[in-house]
């Protein structure tokens, strides 16, 4: 019987589809291609999707046809993500589905890992937010339901995506636990949650936990006009505010979202946030109370699908020594690269990304934090 030799045209022909198939975030986000070799550093520009306002017809459309605009959005390819490893004698004689199974799978694995965990960390983006109750109920799922409709998300593409913490407290609910009686087979057959309030729940051990870096959850801020963006907090304790910290002030029901890291100093600290100031602060009384009290939470995401973006583009090929492959597909490209290491005198393989991951909307998405 003849040898199939293992070549990367063959892993990476083999890795793209079993990578997709691995992927949380990355099936749910919008995803863009970009087709020319790239460096990691490199800048694409992606188009964003149109966006068109519903009016009453009036019997003549005349000058209110709306203008198609393109919009684009420059993402940064600023990751590279990789999995490296030396091929065993064992290894290299195998053949083509031995290979997949027993190398293949697990380094797309971790991949997906890797590009799941970069699109949860974009959480650190978001002002919306919706505590979870101590012993989850259906009332946070209404109320996110609620938040996604008050900000009117398109009711199709919605996605939650939870912690295994989380998880194990909604999956008891009847909502969910049940799902399949709704005919939801194939969510429970992909270990999904189902789809419960128009939102199709799913779960990733990539939940990030955010610490706000302080244990001083209340202060005071200072008098601000609406529309600023930076802002005085007193009254607070030491330590640090994180990045993609919330708050909230009194007397204005909108959520805020630190966009810098701020430093404590002398109980005082100037904050950089998202969206600007609604409503004015004009006594420099009012409290500001610093979201989870627990000081650390786990950051689900519930989104709509435009709200990140993803995109991917081949690896520029090696200059000499190696042979490569890059293979697209489903809105991604993977590099595989064969090669041997003289100074090791082994064989060795590697399965790489290049991408790039950015918000593209926060108004269509919002973070339920479970601090339990």
């Amino acid at each position: 019987m003849t040898q199939t030799f293992i070549t990367p045209t063959i892993i990476a022909k083999l890795a793209i589809p079993t990578l997709l198939n691995n992927l949380v975030f990355g099936n749910l986000v919008h995803k863009d291609y970009s087709a020319e070799f790239r460096k990691k550093g490199d800048t694409v520009r992606i188009r964003k999707p149109a966006t068109f306002t519903a009016i009453e017809f009036d019997g003549d459309l005349t000058g209110q046809f709306q203008e198609v605009v393109e919009s684009y959005l420059d993402i940064k390819m600023d990751h590279i993500l990789t999995v490296p490893w030396e091929v065993t004698t064992k290894q290299a004689t195998l053949d083509v589905w031995g290979f997949h199974e027993q190398v293949v799978i697990p380094a797309c694995e971790a991949l997906a890992q890797k590009v799941d965990t970069l699109l949860a960390g974009l959480y650190v983006d978001i002002p919306h937010f919706e505590n979870c109750e101590t012993t989850s109920a259906l009332s946070d799922i209404a109320n996110v339901d609620k938040m996604a409709n008050d900000l009117k998300w398109p009711n199709q593409n919605r996605y939650g995506v939870l912690s295994p913490l989380t998880k194990a407290s909604f999956i008891v609910l009847d909502a969910f636990l049940h799902a399949e009686k709704r005919g939801d087979t194939q969510a429970i057959k992909d270990a999904a949650l189902g789809r419960v309030f128009g939102i199709d729940w799913l779960m990733s051990q990539n939940i990030p936990t955010h610490a706000i870096g302080t244990t001083d959850v209340a202060g005071t801020a200072a008098i601000a006009a609406a529309g600023v963006s930076s802002m005085l907090f007193s009254a607070l304790g030491t330590g640090t505010l994180a990045k993609g910290t919330l708050f909230t002030i009194a007397g204005d029901t909108t959520q805020y979202v630190l966009t810098a890291a701020a430093t404590i100093a002398d109980n005082t600290a100037t904050v950089y946030f998202k969206p600007t100031l609604q409503v004015a602060t004009t006594a420099g009384t009012e409290v500001v109370t610093i979201n989870p009290a627990a000081t650390t939470s786990k950051e689900n995401l519930v989104f709509h699908k435009n709200a990140f973006a993803m995109v991917t583009a081949p690896i520029e090929p090696p200059l000499g020594g190696a042979t490569a492959a890059n293979e697209s597909y489903g809105g991604l490209s993977l590099q595989a690269i064969y090669s041997y290491n003289h100074l090791t005198f082994k064989n060795v393989c590697t399965l790489s990304i290049l991408c790039g991951v950015k918000t593209l909307n926060d108004a269509l998405a919002l973070r339920l934090c479970d601090a339990s």
